[in-house]
């Protein structure tokens, strides 16, 4: 039991890190090798489709650029329930339901988007779990606002 408690909190603690944009310490959540994906389905296409994917060394340089872009100046809230996790073999498969709200510097806030994480974890050398895979699937499909930050 306590893997899954693990793995959940990694979830969790993901969503912390993001809202605080603390961007060099959710990237240290990956595996040297691991990937980040916001993904979809695209009802007119019938296929799904990738938005954003990239393994740890390529979210670096973006995350790095991030200072440099023109941003949305609206805070992002993350909200994500508790995590179906499966233990097999040293690694984890954690699925949770999220939602992502968007406050302006004036105050109003509003639903941003709305989805599910589909996560590969694996023991690093350390004991903790770390990323290998971190996808969010998206049941939102317009954006208000684009961010260069990751959900």
């Amino acid at each position: 039991m306590t893997d899954k408690l693990e793995a959940q909190a990694l979830v969790q603690r993901t969503a912390r890190l993001l809202d605080q944009e603390d961007l060099d310490g959710w990237l240290a959540l990956f595996e040297a090798d691991g990937v980040y994906e916001i993904a979809s389905y695209s009802p007119e296409l019938r296929l799904p489709q990738s938005w954003w994917r990239s393994d740890a060394a390529g979210l670096g340089k973006i995350l790095a650029e991030v200072p440099q872009h023109v941003r949305d100046p609206a805070r992002r809230r993350r909200v994500v329930g508790a995590g179906v996790v499966e233990i097999e073999d040293g690694r984890a498969r954690v699925e949770s339901p999220f939602a992502v709200y968007r406050t302006t510097p004036e105050g109003e806030t509003s639903l941003y988007v709305v989805g599910r994480y589909e996560d590969m974890l694996a023991r690093a050398a350390d004991g903790a779990w770390r990323y290998r895979t971190h996808r969010a699937v998206l049941d939102t499909r317009v954006l208000d606002a684009f961010t260069h930050l990751p959900l």
